[in-house]
């Protein structure tokens, strides 16, 4: 494994580790301060909104300057964020206490803002046959994060000690454990991630009036393998939200999450093998897309009162089996087709940010659709008919993933004008031979400035392998 991506795979951990122990005792943080049910729903709310506002600042920080400063500030933020969550108890004034928590978080959801920069710097340092794989590794982890943060929650169970004059319990240590597994990753980022040249605009386009977020607006409406992956990628976040929210009420606590985890990492090495073996990104992904469908029609059908147990947990599993074939695949895709898209050069990290903004989209919009549209009571469901947990409304899960499915089959696969690319450039996936000449030069500068940003990569960091793929051909397993 290359240390560029050891690091990010850190980063990714990291994120997933200190959402799943904030989420399991905030709202008992929340009401041990004399907190309200409102302001428990603030302090998720601004969170998840502070990390929407934060992917296109960090995103555009990326292109216009380098990847080293926005990744540092952004992972100090966690780190401070866990340090006023950890010292709330010390107020004594209610309000104040609040706040620290409040504060806390919203400093945690700038940090968690650089996803949009991981995503950014795996397309700009690694060979387009490499991203999906490099991909589903990080996808990997960060699940295996999100499996062993229940085992670092029981680790704190029995905390009790004071430092600096506060008082540690099992609920404002959270926030020490916040500090510490933020750190740890800021420092291999540091010492691992090779900081890569700033992404230079080509020069036919830099003297243009019109702004470049207006240009990327354009290119998004105009080529389908740009625009098709932001609906693929709400579609997935809308679907991952609507299992998430209605799986307990709907199970009475009678299934745990333990199954679409572990279906999850499976998938992500099913997907990393596929991807070295040269599946192409597009049958992947059609492949998820259509297992997603068949999957949330399953769920509406058989989830009903009364049904087997076996009949309950098979929807579950075939949609979480569909999640890892629609992450990465959809991912290099996008960035295979920014990449060769002249206009947009020197702007891959806001792109990258606004497509992580869609999935956030989907993240605020689904709980709320989900719980009032789609989820029935006990009672609801003891008067209709057939007793089903979903109303009809619940249809519009599938039809969403049958309307990606069917956007993407109408886009194409990229990777059949790819070949006669393949000989006069370095790593892009876009035909050449049907550019204008000035888009032909344009995407050949572009490909040498690539190649020898990886080229500098390979040269700063030490005993980096000076040829071949991210995993040896003698060792492709996962690490």
């Amino acid at each position: 494994m290359k240390p560029f991506v050891l690091a990010l795979a850190a980063l990714n951990m990291a994120d997933s580790i200190s959402f799943m122990i904030v989420t399991s005792s905030l709202a008992m943080y929340i009401d041990t301060l004399g907190g309200s049910q409102d302001i428990y729903g603030f302090v998720l709310t601004v969170y998840s909104f502070m990390s929407f506002c934060g992917k296109p600042v960090l995103g555009r920080w990326s292109d216009m300057y380098n990847f080293s400063m926005p990744f540092m500030v952004s992972m100090s933020c966690s780190v401070l964020g866990g340090v006023f969550y950890a010292i709330a108890p010390a107020f004594a004034n209610l309000h104040l206490a609040l706040a620290s928590v409040a504060l806390g978080r919203i400093l945690g959801g700038l940090g968690r803002a650089n996803s949009a920069l991981t995503f950014a710097y795996v397309a700009r340092a690694s060979e387009a046959s490499e991203r999906t794989s490099v991909s589903s590794l990080l996808g990997g982890l960060q699940m295996i994060g999100m499996v062993i943060a229940p085992l670092f929650s029981a680790l704190l169970s029995n905390v009790d000690f004071k430092l600096f004059g506060v008082h540690f319990n099992n609920l404002n240590s959270v926030g020490l454990l916040l500090v510490l597994v933020n750190v740890i990753p800021q420092v291999m980022i540091y010492l691992f991630l090779p900081d890569l040249p700033k992404g230079e605009e080509s020069d036919d386009y830099s003297d243009e009036k019109e702004s470049e977020w207006l240009r990327m607006f354009r290119c998004t409406l105009k080529n389908p393998h740009i625009g098709v992956p932001f609906l693929t990628i709400f579609v997935f976040n809308f679907n991952f939200q609507f299992i998430e929210t209605a799986l307990a009420p709907s199970a009475q606590d009678a299934l745990q999450l333990g199954p679409s985890q572990t279906s999850y990492i499976l998938g992500m090495a099913l997907v990393h093998q596929l991807s070295t073996n040269k599946v192409s990104d597009f049958h992947l992904l059609i492949f998820g897309l259509f297992v997603n469908f068949i999957g949330y029609a399953l769920l509406y059908m058989l989830w009903y009162r009364g049904v087997p147990y076996i009949a309950f947990v098979l929807p579950v599993v075939v949609t979480a089996s569909s999640y890892p074939f629609l992450g990465a695949p959809n991912r290099s895709i996008f960035a295979a087709a920014v990449d060769a898209t002249p206009e947009l050069s020197g702007l891959e990290g806001s792109m990258q940010s606004l497509l992580s903004m869609a999935s956030s989209v989907a993240g605020f919009t689904s709980p709320f659709l989900i719980t009032h549209f789609c989820m029935r009571t006990p009672e609801e469901v003891s008067q209709s008919n057939a007793k089903r947990e979903f109303s009809p409304l619940a249809l519009l899960s599938p039809l969403l993933g049958l309307a990606a499915l069917y956007a993407t089959y109408l886009a194409g696969d990229p990777g059949k004008h790819d070949k006669e690319s393949e000989k006069d450039t370095v790593g892009e996936t876009t035909p050449l031979a049907q550019m204008s000449p000035v888009h032909k030069r344009c995407s050949l500068q572009q490909a040498g400035k690539r190649a020898r940003v990886r080229g500098s990569i390979l040269c700063s960091v030490p005993m980096m392998p000076q040829t071949g793929d991210i995993y040896d051909d003698d060792d492709d397993e996962l690490e």
